[in-house]
Parts: structure tokens; C-alpha cells; sequence
């Protein structure tokens, strides 16, 4: 009998070990503390341990709908609006995943499309750069230089072309922390404001941001002059 070797070949053979594996490693042989990644080290509120427990006693234990089930979504409907003053649809803008980097994948694989090209802001998370390639598009990198790590507009408005199809912004920026100012906003809508561009927002630390001045106040586009945010 003949033993065929099953092993797929890798779609993605130079990626290599995420950082977060080998940071992890790193301090578990150094006994250091680990800030790679956030492992809390402490319980959730009871509260929501005993709820969570109810609502599986009670048979909410199956399939949800594919975007979400009708109560959260409503929830996040009604926590956009208090925050931003914009709400999305709960049935057409808003699809529940299992954590953000489902979330990132699917947006980019959705809209991403052979030799696209989709630019991002470094240092940046590094399941961005597997998700573009996977859909055939090209990254390209903007380094975000230290110590301010703030953005050169002048390098972003030279990265775009017409194969420009996605930007990916992340604010608070992780991991240095930066916060776009309204002057960032606004150099991103004047740069982009006469091209089919789409923006993916990953706003994951989006409430570890205290300043005024910073992120949470920057006014979003008229409905008229927006691109499609994700």
C-alpha cells in the first residue's frame, strides 16, 4: 500500500510563529510578567457569571442567527448611538463574530480582491498582513515613527493609487498607545475624499481613551461626503 503524505503545504509559508507565541515563551522562561497578550487575572463580575449561567439553563444553548442574536444587536445599536449619534441598522450594519480577528478577517476578506492594494499603519496587528494575502491583495506599510508615533500624511497620500481598495486605521493605536487627533481624521477624509477607498476601523480599545481631545471626539463625516466604515 502506498502512504501518501497528507500534510497540506502552508498558503502562508514565511509567516512563521505569531509574536504573541514567542513572547509568551520568552516570559514563561524568564519568569517575567506577560504583557504580550491581556490574560486577566481575575473573574468576571458575578453578576455576569450568574446571568450567563440563566440563560443557559433556560435553552439558549443553540445556534445563534448568523449575525448575531436580535438582543445584542440591539444593544450595540443603542450603545453607538448614545456614544457616536449615529445608528446603525440591527438587520443590514451589524454582524456579531467571535472576537475581533473573526471580525478583521471576514470585513477583509470581504471586501479585498486580487492585486487590491490595502495600507496600514506600523507597528500593526499581525493578523492584518495574513488576511490581505490570503485575498490576493498587497499591504503597504506606513511607519509610524517614534516618539510620537503619529502619522506622515505626506507618505500616505504618495502610498495611494488607483489600486488603493482598503485603509486600516486602529485608534487608541496598539501597542504605543497613540490616539488620532480630529487633525488625523480630517488629513485621512481630504486624502481619500475623490477615491473608492474603504476604511477598516478596528476600534478594540476603543473606551481606553480618556482624552478629549483625542479619538472620541472626532466628529465622523457628513453621510454624503462618508466612505463605507467597517
Amino acid at each position: 500500500m502506498t502512504q501518501h503524505n497528507l500534510t497540506p503545504e502552508s498558503k502562508l509559508p514565511a509567516l512563521g510563529t505569531t509574536i504573541f507565541t514567542q513572547m509568551s515563551a520568552l516570559a514563561q522562561q524568564h519568569n517575567a510578567i506577560n504583557l504580550p497578550q491581556g490574560f486577566p487575572d481575575f473573574d468576571g463580575p458575578r453578576y455576569l457569571q450568574e446571568r450567563l449561567a440563566y440563560h443557559v439553563s433556560q435553552g439558549a444553548n443553540q445556534y445563534a442567527p448568523m449575525t448575531g442574536v436580535l438582543p445584542l444587536r440591539e444593544a450595540i445599536a443603542e450603545k453607538t448611538a448614545e456614544l457616536y449619534g449615529y445608528r446603525p441598522d440591527i438587520n443590514s450594519d451589524i454582524t456579531v463574530t467571535a472576537g475581533a480577528t473573526e471580525a478583521l478577517y471576514a470585513a477583509i476578506t470581504a471586501l479585498v480582491r486580487q492585486g487590491d492594494e490595502v495600507i496600514c499603519f506600523d507597528p500593526s496587528y499581525d493578523s492584518y498582513a495574513p488576511a490581505v494575502e490570503l485575498s490576493g491583495g498587497v499591504l503597504k506599510r506606513i511607519a509610524l515613527q517614534p516618539p510620537g508615533f503619529r502619522v506622515d500624511w505626506t507618505a500616505f497620500a504618495a502610498l495611494l493609487s488607483s489600486k488603493t481598495r482598503l485603509v486600516i486605521l486602529n485608534a487608541p493605536h496598539n501597542p504605543s498607545a497613540t490616539v488620532w487627533r480630529q487633525a488625523d481624521f480630517a488629513a485621512l477624509w481630504q486624502a481619500i475624499a475623490d477615491r473608492e477607498i474603504y476604511m477598516l476601523s478596528d476600534e478594540v480599545y476603543e473606551h481606553i481613551c480618556f482624552d478629549e481631545t483625542g479619538c472620541a471626539s472626532a466628529p465622523l463625516p457628513s453621510p454624503r461626503s462618508a466612505k463605507p466604515f467597517i
